[in-house]
């Protein structure tokens, strides 16, 4: 379980340094963001071109984990989005 919470933690720090590359290692082949509950955004690709306006409107953002929950092979992540904007 806490391996799974690591990878979870080490998968939003590489989001925050846009080392979207590396996402690549961290994710299943099969995975698929969801922006809103219906609109399937497949692979890791499928993420950054959803929340690429985001990535672009921000100088820099984190994501603050405030509570990790793990069971099985699933993690939930309640967090926030924290970013500072361009002037």
């Amino acid at each position: 379980l806490e391996q799974n919470k690591q990878l979870v933690k080490r998968f939003y720090a590489a989001i925050e340094r846009r080392d979207f590359d590396a996402l690549h290692e961290m994710v299943h082949p099969d995975f698929v963001f969801y922006s809103q509950i219906d609109t399937p955004k497949p692979g890791v690709q499928g993420l950054v071109e959803s929340e690429k306006p985001s990535f672009e409107a921000f100088e820099s953002f984190i994501f603050p984990i405030d509570t990790l929950v793990a069971e099985d092979d699933k993690v939930a992540a309640y967090m926030r989005f924290e970013g500072k904007g361009y002037r």
